[in-house]
């Protein structure tokens, strides 16, 4: 279908608001916290961003007023900036000053041109955008791919793995909005970039989450998503390469808005459970270390505390079985413990 086609947009526009499910369930899973970590404000900035982008682009497709555009492209220029924000959050170390003030300037370069109306339509401004977008996309995933893993626990490294696929993998989709913005006849897709990327935030929260989950999950939905639309375009009788890929995009949103939804569901399932319970359920079960890290935060053994090599350097560990069998216990508090070696001789 050529870009004007009335049909062909209102698909693609149909597609990015379906889309917005997926967003509002992911960020319905941070409303609902009571407290909430620098790195989970810095996901819902982010997710806030990409769901007022897929809610109001939907209507400049359709209506090309240029005060959609500029509401679109407004948010499209403050997504770099929140995908950063994220990313430094995500990995728990700031980027290097020139990195910042690349990603700063751009956002705000960006940012005043959609305000004055020269962006969504410029034909020199908004290649420039596209530039810096796949700049960013190069920057940011090099910074996730190459990060110093002895920084971060295993969950954090496999986390920020996850983040890293998912940024390879949105820019290729989004690229195509922003090329038919330019003119060129292809179908937007952007959408189901987005959904990935949405997924991907979704599944690094969990502790058991990687990188291979979610590239493989992302594979079999574009492969399966491209075998609809191949199938719906010949039942059909209209094999043009558009109609394979609105049919494809379609078919890949719902397939990633079903997985979005069962991974939420879980996460909700979990939190009405007891505190032990949901501990256990998300904790993750790689290794004995990992699995007695979420046990110390517990309450139910709070006065407890599971001691390693570096915490009993101060100690002469020799005297601990002496410990347990003056006060004839199998556990002792962390309290009790400090208190009986103190009265022990020999005790450093």
């Amino acid at each position: 279908m050529p870009p004007g086609d009335p049909r062909g947009v209102l698909a693609e526009a149909l597609v990015s608001w379906l889309s917005l499910y997926g967003v509002i369930a992911a960020l319905r899973v941070y409303w609902i916290q009571t407290t909430r970590t620098r790195l989970e404000l810095c996901v819902m900035f982010l997710l806030e961003c990409l769901g007022v982008l897929l809610f109001v682009r939907g209507f400049y497709w359709i209506s090309g007023l240029p005060v959609f555009g500029i509401t679109t492209y407004l948010v499209a220029a403050v997504i770099p900036l929140a995908i950063l924000l994220f990313v430094e959050a995500l990995l728990r170390r700031h980027f290097p000053l020139g990195v910042k003030l690349f990603v700063l300037a751009g956002s705000l370069l960006f940012v005043v041109l959609a305000l004055a109306g020269r962006l969504h339509a410029s034909p020199f401004w908004l290649p420039a955008f596209t530039f810096y977008v796949f700049a960013m996309q190069l920057v940011l995933t090099g910074a996730i791919v190459f990060r110093d893993r002895a920084d971060l626990t295993p969950v954090e490294d496999r986390a920020a793995g996850t983040i890293a696929v998912a940024v390879a993998l949105i820019v290729p989709f989004v690229i195509t909005d922003l090329a038919r913005d330019l003119g060129l006849h292809v179908v937007r897709v952007g959408s189901v970039g987005i959904l990935m990327f949405v997924h991907a935030t979704v599944v690094a929260s969990e502790p058991r989450g990687d990188a291979r989950t979610v590239l493989a999950g992302d594979l079999a939905v574009i492969g399966l998503a491209a075998l609809w639309g191949t199938v719906q375009a010949y039942v059909i009788g209209d094999l043009r390469l558009a109609t394979v890929e609105r049919g494809a995009a379609l078919f890949a949103c719902v397939l990633l808005l079903v997985m979005i939804h069962s991974r939420v569901r879980a996460h909700r399932q979990i939190a009405r459970g007891p505190g032990l319970v949901r501990s256990i359920a998300a904790a993750d079960t790689r290794s004995t270390e990992s699995f007695l890290q979420v046990l110390e935060l517990l309450p139910i053994v709070a006065g407890y505390r599971l001691l390693r090599a570096a915490d009993l350097e101060a100690y002469n560990f020799w005297q601990f079985p002496r410990v347990f069998r003056v006060r004839a216990a199998c556990v002792v508090s962390c309290d009790h413990l400090l208190r009986e070696l103190r009265n022990l001789p020999d005790v450093c």
